[in-house]
């Protein structure tokens, strides 16, 4: 069954949204069907967003822009994020999860996956990834609005099954690997923050900290990205990125001064890394704070 309706939503702090299109796309019974909603946002001075379902959400930023865009989970990965056409935010069912936003106009995809879709398995919580593939997926999908030919209803009933299986594969996280998985309590995990804020401008390795957490490198691994649900690297890069914007609107060190005191191996590696990160160059940065 498909339905495809226009109205006008408020969302967190009363703004309200241009009208939107609601396509609800099915795979068999309406109770197990993919939610598929496209929003426009019209251009507001700040904008913030609430999730917290029983159903898994993903959202997809298709276009537009904003000037600061934060992200929480009650469970998960917390940061800001520079908003990006194919970023994906996805709150598992369950899951608690805020997002604020300054000057924002965009357009977004808001995917509901009910938990019979996923059988077993269940999502990680995910903020700021780029997913060409899955957006590329939802375009096709925003082009079938309106149409209800059999042609149509075929390409929205394969698409919709491709993106969950693609959501599964890339975002599913089996129970028996969420239960196996080892954490680091809470002595272990102060001990592993000091070692990284007090040595990001030292080179880092996964023996060192595994090491330091008190378990072979292997395990380590998985404890950490269970703990911190990122990986090692990951992580070290995003607390160097933030110490480099922290450097750039608190002091008058040199981008060189800075890149070195944030971890980077040269200032053209911290440069690209920057504007792959924050969407601008550490000098666009600066002088836009």
């Amino acid at each position: 069954m498909d339905a495809v309706t226009s109205r006008h939503r408020t969302i967190g702090n009363g703004q309200s949204l241009a009208p939107q299109r609601d396509m609800h796309l099915s795979l068999g019974s309406d109770d197990v069907g993919i939610g598929v909603r496209f929003i426009s946002q019209t251009f507001a001075e700040t904008i913030d967003w609430s999730v917290f379902e029983q159903k898994h959400e993903v959202r997809v930023w298709r276009r537009g822009s904003a000037s600061a865009k934060e992200v929480v989970f009650d469970r998960g990965p917390n940061g800001h994020v520079t908003p990006r056409t194919s970023n994906v935010w996805i709150v598992p069912a369950g899951s608690r999860s805020a997002a604020f936003a300054r000057n924002a106009v965009c357009e977004f995809a808001q995917l509901t996956v009910p938990p019979a879709l996923t059988g077993t398995t269940t999502l990680r919580p995910v903020v700021g990834r780029q997913d060409p593939l899955l957006h590329h997926m939802v375009e096709r999908l925003a082009g079938t609005a309106g149409r209800n030919d059999v042609l149509s209803r075929l390409l929205r009933e394969t698409l919709t099954d491709a993106l969950r299986l693609h959501i599964l594969d890339l975002y599913g996280e089996e129970p028996a690997r969420r239960q196996l998985g080892r954490v680091f309590d809470r002595v272990a995990q102060q001990r592993l923050l000091d070692y990284l804020r007090d040595g990001l401008d030292q080179e880092i390795n996964l023996p060192t900290l595994a090491r330091i957490a008190g378990m072979p490198v292997a395990g380590f691994r998985r404890a950490f990205a269970r703990t911190f649900n990122t990986t090692p690297y990951q992580y070290v890069l995003d607390q160097r990125i933030e110490k480099s914007k922290k450097l750039m609107s608190t002091t008058t060190m040199t981008m060189t001064e800075i890149s070195a005191a944030s971890g980077f191996s040269s200032p053209s590696h911290f440069a690209t890394t920057f504007k792959q990160r924050v969407g601008v160059t550490p000098t666009a940065y600066r002088h836009g704070t």
